[in-house]
């Protein structure tokens, strides 16, 4: 028996070394970024940012590669099939990483397959309403919705992304029946929102604000966020008006494979921390609606499992009508 335990002592200090050894030379060649959504979301925004910084800490380019397709599922599983060297990143999302699972019945890849790294930015989702509806506040679009089920539609930038099933969780805690129209990415949920092709959208703040500008008389109605925007400070919460629950942020985190060594997993941890500490990139991305955080690992990965016992009940309960 005490032989046993000196060669698992042995084998765990060797392990250790190996995985020292690695990070001292990492990255000693370029390293992808796999983005799952189109370029020029609050996504790919927060991912260029981060990986402009550490191409230059790193002496080594940092490559942001954008792999659409399945709301997010495709680059995602790209991830996972890659090496766990730390030279394939994902940037991780909720929808991605929790919700995929919960609405899918077949994902390509298990909830377990990566490595949480830092959750970077977290981003919440505000109402609005266009001039299609007549509704200047959140009572008076329960009392239209209630008088007209089934007749109101509000946009997404597809099924299981924050914009649908936030709209779903308010709809279900004020018993509203509203009919969702899930769109290929934001920009043509935010034109169709601007045009009158429905009346509602749940945007992430950094689309809002365009989706605003776009679409004269409409407004802002609630915000799905503990507290107040900057960018809408006169827009009051869910929490507010009485639907505290009512909290969906879209995050965005980075990610490796499964068994990636834990000292590369720590040195990407440090370096993307201390760049969110940047002045300039911190406050580009607070400019764009995002919210800075910078958790560690561990945190990051408690996140992704209460989002995933948060939203649970709701899809479980409307799986068939959510695929």
């Amino acid at each position: 028996m005490l032989m046993f335990k000196r060669r698992i002592v042995l084998i765990f200090a060797v392990c250790s070394w190996v995985s020292h050894v690695m990070a001292q030379g990492y990255p000693d060649h370029a390293v992808r970024l796999i983005v799952p959504f189109p370029p020029a979301g609050a996504t790919d925004i927060a991912a260029r940012l981060v990986a402009e910084h550490l191409s230059k800490v790193w002496s080594q380019p940092v490559v942001v590669e954008n792999r659409t397709g399945a709301s997010g599922i495709i680059g995602t599983e790209a991830v996972a099939r890659a090496p766990a060297d730390g030279y394939t990143i994902l940037m991780g999302t909720l929808a991605t990483n929790v919700m995929a699972h919960l609405i899918q019945p077949d994902v390509p890849y298990a909830r377990d397959a990566f490595d949480p790294v830092t959750l970077l930015t977290s981003t919440p989702n505000i109402l609005l309403a266009n001039s299609a509806i007549p509704a200047k506040n959140l009572g008076e679009l329960i009392a239209y919705a209630k008088s007209n089920p089934g007749k109101v539609r509000y946009a997404s930038s597809g099924v299981g992304l924050s914009g649908h099933l936030g709209v779903e969780l308010f709809a279900a805690a004020a018993g509203l029946s509203l009919v969702h129209v899930p769109y290929r990415g934001s920009a043509p949920s935010g034109q169709a929102f601007a045009s009158g092709e429905v009346e509602l959208t749940l945007a992430l703040v950094t689309q809002a604000i365009t989706a605003v500008a776009m679409a004269p008389g409409s407004r802002p109605i609630a915000i799905a966020a503990a507290q107040r925007s900057p960018q809408f400070p006169d827009t009051p919460t869910f929490s507010e008006l009485g639907f505290p629950n009512v909290q969906v942020y879209a995050i965005n985190g980075l990610m490796v494979p499964k068994g990636t060594p834990a000292a590369i997993v720590d040195k990407i941890y440090r370096d993307a921390r201390a760049t969110l500490d940047v002045p300039e990139i911190k406050a580009n991305m607070e400019k764009l609606g995002l919210d800075v955080v910078g958790s560690s690992p561990a945190e990051f990965g408690q996140l992704l499992n209460d989002e995933y016992a948060r939203w649970e009940p709701l899809i479980s309960a409307n799986r068939a009508r959510f695929q």
